[in-house]
């Protein structure tokens, strides 16, 4: 379009041809007639206030941002509601972001933010535009959260569903690497949340490429789908749907290698007792476990593990050391191991590696260790320890752990002393050579003896022979002592009772399972309502594997052990019903344990303020008799020098 010289044109015929060459998208035409007639003097309220928003239009796509930026500021001033329309808004925007204000886009998003009078609609297109203003700047985490903070102010449904829908649409036009950097700032936090589930969504789309990739995808998918927290779930569950018929709903194969005859019988059927339980609240979601089950203490058990099809890949189990040499101890049994996944029940995989060969599911003797030496140096400040263990190989290994774990958490052995575990009437004298008692101690047993250099000794022996050491540091003096027993402790507590509290006062020991907890209560809850009795460890163990074996998923038919390991950062976040597991990148498994004193009629809780208050008591009774002695002895001397004279 020509330009025609704007001063032999009257204003309306100006109008006109500004009107002309906006309509033809010839911008430069229009800036320079709306200009010059922003300039008349009978140019109507209305004309200007249509003529304002194409000029700054019309300056941005000529790159004149001044222009553009003063004609908003003009906009703005004639009517003062323009910076509530999306028109305004959006011009703004790309004016400040070429112009490179970047501090200026910062304040005035914190302004729209907190501002109520800018209707949705605008509100919409702007948290859009920030949206993709971030992630051009490559900063994906505050692309989402500005949106998510947008779509909290969403007046109602159909607002948040519109909102919904808009950037579905831009996220499924994404690229594979775009969708992937955004994906790095979903989080277990805010995975369910509008707009980081959508995110999330199609990252496991994407991912999802070929059937043995869907199989690792599926589960995310699914529990995306069910769990998103939008409007309308609908798009996502549809798109589900398209892949499932395309590839197939897989199921997750899952054998438990447990003993169901023999001595360890009760135990194996506890823990099948939950891994049942948990299978039937899947299968309610949908959740489809193949389960089988292998008893160990059959003949050839190994032999029909092996044959199990190939898509039972993740076991559960062995429950026994002897089992578990069994497998790892033959080439068919290494086979077996390296075929599918295993997952043992045990406090050690032996000669194996965790976290390649095989993984734990199962307190380790290291997080029993753990939990007691930070309870003692970090909440009771007690650096200096002792151990005092039984000659046999659960002692000595306990032992070992002990004084290996101890120092890099800040504690120090300053005794080490082990003790016949078959011959009692030695126990006393072994407890006297730890706490250095002097020889001619019974000579005089009203003279107080000398305090240990430790202030917590680890007593790894199991609860009865607990029973019979403690009495000993008494006789010794050795009440103000913090005594560290195993997770042996804590499993036996649960049925014992009329437990003199006199001497466990100060005893602590770690365990898996605390009927009080919230997982716990939440465990029973469920097997009372389906009438399956009373929770346990060992229940807690099947129920709990189980539901995490289901959102491991399906591994993949070529799967190494990099491939479960990755699984882990998202399968481990469930909500556990006995201690939380978790794993590292590596696929070593940690507990953190809860911590158990003994009482009266079971175990409770450790306090750890009062458990300090004991302490400091124990500690200012045994002054206050030291003091009485010497006192007493003075006395004597004084009496026996009076005598003299």
């Amino acid at each position: 379009m020509e330009t025609r010289s704007t001063d032999l044109l009257s204003t309306p015929n100006l109008l006109l041809e500004a009107d002309a060459a906006w309509r033809a998208r010839q911008y430069e035409a229009a800036e320079l007639y709306y200009a010059k007639a922003l300039e008349r003097q009978d140019i109507s309220q209305s004309e200007i206030l249509a003529a304002y928003p194409r000029l700054a239009e019309s300056a941005y796509r000529n790159e004149h941002y001044h222009q553009a930026r003063i004609a908003l500021e003009n906009w703005a001033n004639k009517e003062t509601h323009a910076v509530e329309y999306a028109e305004w808004e959006r011009v703004y925007l790309d004016t400040m972001a070429a112009l490179g204000k970047t501090e200026r886009l910062q304040n005035h998003l914190q302004w729209l933010l907190r501002s109520t009078n800018i209707p949705w609609p605008t509100r919409q297109e702007v948290a859009l535009w920030y949206g993709e203003y971030f992630r051009a700047r490559g900063d994906m985490g505050r692309s989402l959260d500005v949106m998510d903070g947008f779509y909290k102010q969403a007046p109602d449904d159909s607002a948040r569903l519109g909102f919904e829908r808009a950037e579905l649409e831009k996220v499924r036009d994404m690229s594979d690497r775009e969708i992937g950097e955004l994906a790095e700032a979903v989080s277990t936090d805010n995975q369910w949340r509008f707009p980081y589930v959508l995110v999330a969504f199609e990252k496991g789309v994407r991912n999802a490429s070929d059937k043995e990739a869907w199989s690792a995808s599926w589960r995310n998918l699914r529990n995306l789908s069910a769990k998103a927290d939008l409007v309308d779930r609908t798009p996502l569950t549809a798109r589900l749907a398209e892949l499932e018929n395309e590839y197939g709903v897989p199921r997750v194969g899952l054998a438990l290698a447990l003993p169901l005859t023999g001595p360890y019988a009760k135990v194996g059927v506890k823990i099948l007792r939950g891994a049942g339980l948990a299978q039937w609240r899947l299968a309610q979601d949908g959740t489809d476990i193949d389960l089988r089950v292998i008893n160990t203490e059959a003949p050839g058990w190994d032999k029909r593990l092996a044959e199990l099809p190939s898509h039972y890949t993740v076991v559960g189990g062995p429950l026994r050391v002897s089992a578990f040499k069994q497998l790892y101890g033959s080439s068919s049994g290494r086979r077996v191991l390296e075929q599918r996944a295993f997952f043992t029940f045990l406090a050690s995989l032996g000669e194996l590696k965790e976290g390649k060969d095989a993984w734990r599911f199962f307190t380790s003797h290291n997080d029993e260790v753990r939990s007691l030496v930070k309870l003692a140096v970090d909440e009771l400040g007690i650096k200096n320890l002792a151990v005092f263990y039984p000659e046999e190989k659960f002692g000595r290994t306990m032992a070992e752990t002990f004084y290996r774990e101890s120092y890099p958490l800040g504690g120090r052995i300053k005794g080490m002393q082990s003790y016949p575990s078959r011959n009692l009437k030695q126990w006393g004298k072994s407890v006297g050579k730890l706490l250095k008692i002097p020889a001619n101690f019974s000579e005089n047993k009203d003279a107080p003896l000398t305090p240990p250099d430790f202030g917590a000794v680890f007593l790894p022996d199991g609860w009865s022979q607990a029973q019979t050491l403690l009495p000993n540091f008494f006789f010794y003096e050795g009440d103000q002592l913090v005594f560290l027993g195993p997770g042996l402790w804590s499993r036996a507590l649960d049925g014992v009772k009329d437990i003199d509290e006199h001497y466990y006062r100060l005893a602590v020991c770690p365990g898996a399972w605390w009927e009080n907890s919230d997982g716990g209560r939440d465990l029973q809850n469920a097997l009372t309502e389906e009438g399956l009795g009373h929770a346990d460890f060992w229940v807690a163990l099947g129920y709990d594997f189980l539901r995490f074996a289901g959102r491991l998923g399906p591994l993949p038919s070529s799967w190494d052990a990099d491939d479960v390991n990755r699984r882990f950062a998202s399968a481990q976040t469930m909500d556990f019903s006995m201690a939380r597991i978790s794993w590292d990148a590596d696929g070593v498994a940690s507990q953190k344990l809860f911590l158990f004193s003994p009482v009266r009629n079971g175990k409770q809780l450790v306090d750890a303020d009062k458990m300090a208050k004991r302490i400091a008591y124990a500690k200012a009774r045994r002054a206050r008799r030291v003091e009485a002695y010497e006192k007493r002895m003075e006395e004597e001397k004084a009496k026996q020098k009076k005598s003299v004279f």
